[in-house]
């Protein structure tokens, strides 16, 4: 069951996952023919599941049985072994380890003494999407190098959907925006080019932000040196760099969109999402079951960018529908889905009817408006005084630190303090992660929030979840703020109309002097390239397909550096190291 208002791509994705399976494949095809194992680091699970079919993998000899990469003894009696891995010194160490216990376990000699072709052929690592110099300079040093095949599978780009291409860095905000890592922004302007090289070159490029101005700063560079080899069809006429930190908002907003609202309560990767059995209420042996989300499951593509109030009155009314129907074998298939989805969609309510759930989106809710809760700090100890969960309470005090410009100083120190004493001195990375990308931080007087929110109308309180007509269904009536900025350009005529508006968003602001021509309506086909630095939420995500659906002569692609939530920045900004502040800059 399709949805017959969802425009037809009119750019095919898929030859970039289609580029990237067959090199992979061919890298399998070079092997020797004989039965191999594979050994993937754990990250590396859902890229292959994502690239490739357990068939194709049967074809070239490769065993059903698949072993994730650790420290543990690891001897196989295969003659092949395939390591699939990111390049992390780590994992090249315990891979040499396997090469020395394999090679005493069936007494082939080191590689400082003669060996013969077949065991020197045997261990083969491929690098994803590229070697390290730590790792090279390892594997050149160690006594086992001979024993080391290595191939590289340099993927740039992960097609999620037909209008969705990701880098699936979901470590990618910590890295740009805390450690200062402009790698993503090289991975981006390698994806852009090769964007370019198939679709032709992008003519108008806008950035909004330091890290977007400076992509663009490679990008020309890049195509200056590809300058023969890029088309001028101009097939994408513009394209829309963001950072993330233009808007920390909507990120931390309660989404309402179904296939947002699955991420954040089981997890999606790579278009799969591994549910509890008990949850699908199944009969299993395994503890979860997975789930296919791609474009492929039909009867889930027709609902993911539904609204939850419209889900739960959905699903129910087409399995009443089927339940009237002779089911030929494209329906089973559908009512097999629906059962899932029905399942699912009553557990996530079960979660949403708890008072306490209630309680936190009333606040957000007041937040989103400008307004500052009376007892939300009393609210704040209350729960605190609990344990409550942590993400939870820490994405409401992040709220009211972005939209009211901080946190008066005493209150602000004191809610550090109790944090801190609660949830434990090993969250101090967080928070100090959190105040590094000012989610987190005093009052001052930087209120960009309450001109944004007058100026792009955020707040919009007729929309019709069921039926919408403004963005702001995704977010039950608050419109995420890259996105109507990007609606507003569409009916004001580009950027320079709204020139004094962008001002009062955070992030210097460039576009084209001659823009005039992108805008027009006259204009038959406008492929237009939205691209996210730190990435993109389900919402924004179906917000911009519903500006795909009111602007019928407007096609967006949007590239990000990963699908993000609140518990995906939390959980990255983790990570990484803490050094002690100099006293001497402590406010008195």
């Amino acid at each position: 069951m399709e949805n017959e208002e969802n425009p037809v791509n009119p750019i095919d994705l898929s030859i970039f996952k289609d580029q990237i399976r067959q090199s992979l494949l061919n890298i399998l095809d070079t092997l020797p023919k004989v039965e191999k194992t594979l050994v993937l680091e754990k990250s590396c699970v859902s890229k292959v599941n994502y690239l490739t079919s357990l068939e194709s993998l049967k074809e070239r000899q490769i065993r059903k049985e698949i072993t994730i990469l650790s420290s543990s003894p690891f001897v196989s009696d295969c003659p092949i072994i395939i390591y699939i891995t990111t390049p992390k010194l780590e994992n090249v160490k315990i891979i040499e380890k396997h090469i020395e216990s394999n090679t005493k376990e069936f007494g082939t000699k080191d590689s400082n003494e003669i060996q013969d072709k077949e065991s020197l052929n045997r261990y083969h690592v491929i690098f994803i999407p590229k070697i390290s110099g730590e790792c090279y300079t390892f594997i050149n040093d160690s006594k086992y190098k001979s024993y080391f095949n290595i191939h590289i599978l340099n993927i740039d780009i992960y097609q999620l959907d037909y209008d969705l291409l990701s880098l699936e860095n979901n470590n990618s905000f910590r890295d740009i925006y805390v450690d200062k890592n402009l790698n993503s922004l090289s991975s981006l302007s390698r994806a852009i080019t090769k964007y370019e090289t198939v679709f032709g070159r992008i003519k108008y490029k806008y950035s909004k932000g330091f890290y977007a101005k400076k992509l663009i700063e490679i990008l020309n560079r890049e195509e200056e040196a590809l300058n023969n080899n890029l088309n001028n069809d101009n097939e994408t006429l513009a394209c829309f760099i963001f950072d993330r930190n233009v808007d920390m908002v909507t990120p931390l907003c309660t989404n309402y969109i179904y296939e947002g609202i699955l991420d954040d309560y089981i997890g999606i990767n790579f278009n799969v999402m591994n549910v509890a059995t008990k949850i699908l209420k199944k009969e299993s042996k395994a503890e979860t079951l997975k789930l296919d989300l791609s474009s492929g499951e039909k009867f889930y593509t027709s609902i993911k960018d539904f609204n939850f109030k419209k889900i739960k009155t959905f699903l129910p009314g087409r399995m009443a529908e089927l339940n009237k129907e002779n089911l030929d074998k494209e329906k089973n298939a559908e009512k097999n889905s629906l059962t899932n989805h029905i399942n699912i969609s009553d557990y996530i309510s079960n979660n949403q009817k708890l008072p306490i759930y209630k309680f936190y989106q009333n606040l957000e809710k007041s937040l989103l408006k400008g307004e500052l809760p009376n007892k939300l700090h009393d609210f704040i100890e209350d729960e605190l005084s609990k344990k409550a969960n942590e993400y939870n309470l820490l994405k409401m005090i992040c709220l009211e630190s972005i939209i009211h410009s901080g946190i008066k100083y005493k209150i602000y120190e004191q809610i550090k303090k109790d944090f801190l004493n609660v949830y434990g001195y090993q969250e101090i990375l967080l928070w100090h992660n959190l105040e590094k990308v000012e989610m987190l931080k005093p009052q001052d007087n930087n209120n960009f929030y309450s001109d944004a929110n007058k100026k792009l109308q955020l707040i919009f309180e007729n929309v019709d979840t069921n039926e919408p007509n403004d963005i702001s269904y995704t977010y039950n009536g608050y419109a995420p703020i890259i996105v109507r900025l990007i609606e507003k350009s569409l009916s004001q005529g580009g950027w320079n109309s709204i020139k004094d508006l962008l001002k009062k968003i955070p992030g210097e602001t460039n576009f084209p002097s001659d823009e005039t021509d992108i805008f027009s309506t006259s204009v038959d086909k406008q492929f237009i390239l939205l691209v996210f630095i730190g990435g993109i939420t389900y919402g924004e995500l179906a917000a911009i397909r519903l500006l795909n659906k009111k602007n019928r002569n407007k096609k967006f692609i949007v590239l990000t550096t990963g699908m993000i939530n609140t518990k995906k920045i939390f959980e990255s900004l983790k990570k990484g190291e803490y050094s002690l502040p100099n006293n001497n800059t402590n406010k008195n």
